[in-house]
């Protein structure tokens, strides 16, 4: 080869085997698309991003804070790294039944129905109503056994608040008849060797109303 054309093409070979050299080294998309950019310490691998726990997306720009705090919901969604609870339950994860804090048989102290006599030392029962977990059923609430005229034979029913300790008797006919209850309920659990509960309660049967207000301890 002609030593002046040699001299003229070898700066040239060197310049593409360096440019060759830069090209490789660049992370580029298929078919040497535009230069691929991973962001929040991403990794680019083959033309694509390799994104580090909690992240996603092309660039490695979506956040999901459920995956990057390990948040798992045992009865429930994670949403923006927070628990979103099913019905009936709460806690940080979810993790807790909702009314197992109002479960138990109570011991009367005091139930006064005005204008009814006050009925003391008899039990009642607060159970897990089996169709919906946000549900109680409470026995022998107002029952017939201690009010033979007015009283119910059903259990009454009540929707527990989550994450509080109160729970709400809807309004109800539990004899399906014109008779119905509606009230609410507080447990008070600050002292778990003496347990309270109180309930306020309406009777309306006919044109008759009765005013009624709880009180029960815990003893099992």
């Amino acid at each position: 080869m002609n030593p002046m054309i040699r001299s003229l093409l070898l700066p040239m070979v060197i310049a593409l085997l360096s440019f060759g050299s830069i090209s490789c080294g660049d992370c580029v998309g298929a078919f040497g698309k535009e230069k691929v950019e991973c962001n929040n310490g991403g990794t680019c691998n083959d033309g694509e991003c390799d994104c580090l726990k909690g992240y996603s997306g092309v660039s490695c720009d979506s956040l999901d804070l459920c995956e990057l705090n390990d948040v798992i919901c045992v009865f429930g969604d994670c949403q923006d790294g927070l628990c979103e609870c099913q019905s009936g339950y709460e806690g940080k994860l979810c993790e807790t039944e909702s009314r197992v804090k109002f479960l138990g048989k109570f011991r009367v102290s005091t139930e006064a129905c005005d204008p009814l006599d006050t009925i003391a030392g008899r039990e009642i029962e607060i159970k897990r109503d089996i169709f919906d977990a946000s549900r109680i059923s409470i026995s022998d609430l107002f029952g017939y056994n201690n009010f033979p005229i007015n009283g119910f034979f059903s259990k009454v029913e009540a929707s527990v608040t989550p994450n509080s300790n109160s729970f709400v008797i809807f309004g109800q006919s539990p004899d399906d008849n014109s008779k119905t209850i509606s009230g609410s309920g507080v447990i008070d659990n600050s002292d778990t060797n003496n347990i309270q509960i109180n309930i306020d309660y309406t009777i309306v049967n006919g044109n008759k109303q009765y005013t009624c207000a709880l009180n029960g301890k815990f003893i099992e």
